[in-house]
C-alpha cells in the first residue's frame, strides 16, 4: 500500500513540474546554450532516479501536544492539553532565558540564574527560553523551548541613526529588505522532483526568477556561502583552515554592509553542530547580528528529552517550522523598518536527496503566509541551496555528478518593482539561463543595497562576479566566472579507453599529488599513504573551439607570453578522474591538467570525497585533510 502511495505522490510531482517546465512542446536540450557554455538540461524523472533514490515517508511529528505556545511577545498555556492531558495534576510553569553571556566562545550557552514562574499566559523578557511545567507534587511533567523576536528600542534607534546616514549619503531610489533562506544540498532537479508546492508556489505566485544555470565554485556549504555573503573565495579573505581558533568576526560579510547602513539583522541555523561557520571551526566570538539563533539552537540540541522523529522534531513540532517561524516573527516586527535576514538550514535535506519531500509543505506554507500578510511587498526573497547531494551512491553517478554542481537558486522582487522597473526584470529573465554563481548573488546584493535603478550596461566578460540587474554576457564561460573546470558544468565529458595513455597516467598523477598533501602537511605519520584501489572512470573535459582558443589566450596574456591580440594554439587537456583507494576505500574525483608544451600535470581544482568516510579522518584537521586521510 505504502509504494502505491509513493508512486501515487511521485506520479503528482512529475504532473504538477510537467505544467511548470514544460508548457512548450519544445523541451530545450540546453538550460544555458550559449557559445561558450552548454548545460544541458537533463530530465529530473529519469527512469534511472528510481534506482539510486528511495522514496521515504513524510516526517511527521508525533509527540506530545505542547502546553505551551507562542503568539507575538507571550507565551500561552494550552489549557485544552492541561484538562485532558494531566486531569487537574497541572501546578505550575517556571521559564528561563536562554543566552550567550559574556563569553567570546560560539559554542557557549547559559541559561538565566532566576527563574520565572507562572500559570497564566504570560508577556516573555528573554528572547531564548526553557520551559518546564510541573505537577502538583512538583515533578517535571513537562519540557519546551521557544525563540522570540523581542523588540530592542535602543539598538532600533542606533540603527535609524545609521539609516538616516545612509539615505544622506548614498541616496537610494528603493530601499528594499533581504530575505535569504537557504536549504543544504539542494539541487535544483531535487527540487523540482522533491518540493513542488514551493517551487509552483515561488514561480506562479511570487513571479520568483530561478537561475537555471546557477553554478557552484568550490566544494562544500561553507566555501561556496564565502563567496555569496564576501564575494571573495574561502582563500582570498585570507581565513586559514589550520588556524582552528581563528573567528571570523573580521570579514566583511554582508550582513556587516546592511547593518551599517540601518538595517536590522538575523542570522538562523538549525543544526548548530555542523554550522556553517563552526564545523571544524571557531565561528564569531561577538554575536554578528541583531538576532542570532545560535546559543537556543544549542540549548534545544542538548536537551535529548525533546527530540523525537530521528532528531527532525522538538516534540510535536517540526524543527524546520521552528526556524521559520523564528524568521516570519523578524519580517513582522520589522516590517516597517529595513532589515536584512540569512537562514540556512541543514539537518532535513544534509546528505538526503530523500527527506527534501519533507521539507516542501514548511517552505511553500511559509512562502503563503508571508505573501499573504504583506511582508513580501518590499522585500526581495532569496531561496537557494549551496549545491546538490554531494555524498553516497547518486552522488556517483553522472546526474548525480552534474546534480551536485548545480544547486536550485530563485530570487523573487515585489510585484511593483517588476513593473517599475522594466530593463531590470527584463535581464533578470534573460538571466535565468545565463551561466550565473555566488559571486552574481553578492554583487546583486550590493546593488539592493545601494540601489540606483540605473543599469551601467556593457559588463566586462572577465568580471567574476556580475549583479542580475545587469544583463550576464552571452560570451561568459566558467573560466569567466571562476569556476574551476572540475567544478564547471558548461563542458561535456567523453570516456576515456583503457588503453588511452592518459587513462593511467592521470590516475598516478592523481595519487601522487593526494599523498604529497600528507607531506606538505606534516601529517604522514598518522595517515597512511594511499594506493589505488580501482579505476573507476577518466573523463577527457571537452572545450568548444572557441571556448579553447579563449581560454588559452587569456591564459597566456595573463603569462605575458603572447600580446592580447595574439592567438595561441590551444595545448591542454583535462581529465576528470573518479577512483577508489586503499586502504579505507574512499572514493575520488578530480579534474586534472596536462599540459602538452610541458608534458606535465597539475590539479585542475579540489578533489571531491564521494562516498561517506564517517570517523576515518579523526586524527586530522580542516575539511580538506579529512576528506582525504585514512588515519593510522
Amino acid at each position: 500500500m505504502l509504494l502505491i502511495v509513493l508512486s501515487m505522490y511521485m506520479a503528482t510531482i512529475k504532473m504538477i513540474t510537467n505544467r511548470l517546465i514544460h508548457s512548450s512542446t519544445a523541451i530545450p536540450e540546453f538550460l544555458v546554450d550559449t557559445e561558450v557554455c552548454h548545460i544541458p538540461n537533463v530530465d529530473p524523472f529519469d527512469s534511472f532516479i528510481n534506482l539510486l533514490v528511495r522514496n521515504k515517508e513524510l516526517i511527521k511529528c508525533t509527540g506530545v501536544r505542547s502546553m505551551t505556545f507562542q503568539q507575538g511577545e507571550r507565551l500561552r498555556l494550552n489549557m485544552d492539553v492541561i484538562n485532558t492531558t494531566y486531569n487537574g495534576n497541572f501546578s505550575y510553569c517556571e521559564y528561563h532565558g536562554i543566552n550567550r553571556g559574556n563569553n567570546t566562545d560560539d559554542n557557549k550557552y547559559q541559561y538565566t540564574p532566576h527563574g520565572t514562574i507562572f500559570n497564566k499566559d504570560i508577556v516573555v523578557t528573554e528572547q531564548f527560553i526553557r520551559v518546564k511545567c510541573y505537577d502538583k507534587s512538583h515533578s517535571v511533567i513537562y519540557s519546551n523551548y521557544h525563540a522570540f523576536i523581542l523588540p530592542q528600542p535602543i539598538r532600533l534607534q542606533q540603527l535609524k541613526t545609521r539609516f538616516t546616514k545612509h539615505k544622506e549619503e548614498n541616496k537610494p531610489r528603493e530601499t528594499l529588505n533581504v530575505l535569504m533562506i537557504g536549504v543544504d544540498s539542494v539541487s535544483r532537479l531535487n527540487h523540482i522532483r522533491t518540493m513542488p508546492k514551493t517551487r509552483d508556489y515561488l514561480l506562479r505566485h511570487l513571479n520568483a526568477i530561478e537561475l537555471q544555470g546557477y553554478n557552484k565554485v568550490a566544494d562544500n556549504t561553507f566555501v561556496n556561502i564565502v563567496p555569496m555573503t564576501t564575494g571573495r573565495f574561502v582563500e582570498e579573505l585570507p581565513w586559514n583552515e589550520q588556524k582552528s581558533g581563528e573567528p571570523f568576526d573580521q570579514y566583511n560579510f554582508i550582513w556587516k554592509n546592511f547593518s551599517s547602513s540601518g538595517y536590522s539583522t538575523l542570522y538562523a541555523e538549525d543544526h548548530p553542530r555542523i554550522g556553517c561557520f563552526n564545523l571544524q571551526k571557531s565561528g564569531f566570538h561577538v554575536p554578528p547580528v541583531d538576532h542570532y539563533y545560535r546559543p537556543f539552537a544549542l540549548a534545544v540540541e542538548g536537551d535529548n528529552s525533546v527530540w523525537m522523529s530521528d532528531h527532525h522534531c522538538v516534540g510535536d513540532r517540526f524543527e524546520t517550522n521552528m526556524v521559520l517561524n523564528y524568521t516570519t516573527e523578524f519580517m513582522k516586527l520589522y516590517q516597517r523598518d529595513p532589515y536584512f535576514g540569512f537562514v540556512f538550514l541543514t539537518r532535513l535535506t544534509h546528505d538526503s536527496i530523500s527527506n527534501t519531500a519533507s521539507a516542501d509543505i514548511p517552505y511553500s506554507n511559509m512562502f503563503r503566509d508571508i505573501h499573504n500578510q504583506g511582508l513580501l511587498n518590499n522585500t526581495v526573497l532569496i531561496f537557494f541551496s549551496d549545491h546538490g547531494i554531494r555524498l553516497g551512491q547518486f552522488r556517483g553517478s553522472y546526474m548525480g555528478n552534474l546534480e551536485e554542481r548545480l544547486p536550485m537558486m530563485f530570487l523573487a522582487f515585489p510585484k511593483w518593482f517588476y513593473k517599475k522597473y522594466p530593463q531590470i526584470s527584463h535581464n533578470l529573465k534573460i538571466n535565468r539561463n545565463r551561466l550565473t554563481t555566488p559571486f552574481d548573488i553578492y554583487e546583486t546584493l550590493k546593488d539592493v543595497l545601494h540601489f540606483t535603478g540605473d543599469l551601467k550596461g556593457g559588463r566586462d566578460v572577465t568580471q567574476r562576479g556580475i549583479s542580475l540587474f545587469e544583463e550576464i554576457p552571452v560570451s561568459r564561460s566558467c573560466d569567466h566566472a571562476g569556476i574551476l573546470p572540475h567544478w564547471c558544468t558548461c563542458m561535456s565529458q567523453q570516456e576515456l579507453s583503457t588503453n588511452d595513455q592518459f587513462y593511467n597516467m592521470s590516475v598516478n598523477y592523481l595519487i601522487t599529488y593526494i599523498n604529497q598533501q600528507f607531506v606538505l602537511n606534516n601529517v604522514t605519520d598518522i595517515c597512511w599513504p594511499l594506493k589505488l584501489g580501482r579505476t573507476k572512470s577518466v573523463h577527457i573535459i571537452k572545450y568548444n573551439d572557441r571556448l579553447s582558443k579563449l581560454v588559452k589566450r587569456r591564459t597566456d596574456v595573463r603569462r605575458g607570453m603572447v600580446s592580447d591580440n595574439e592567438e595561441r594554439v590551444y595545448s591542454e587537456h583535462i581529465f576528470q578522474v573518479a577512483v577508489s583507494l586503499t586502504p579505507g576505500s574512499g572514493e575520488f574525483e578530480a579534474s586534472v591538467r596536462y599540459d602538452e608544451t610541458t608534458g606535465n600535470f597539475t590539479m585542475a581544482g579540489d578533489i571531491s570525497r564521494i562516498n561517506k568516510y564517517g570517523h576515518d579522518s579523526d586524527c586530522v584537521h580542516g575539511n580538506f585533510l579529512r576528506k582525504l586521510c585514512y588515519c593510522r
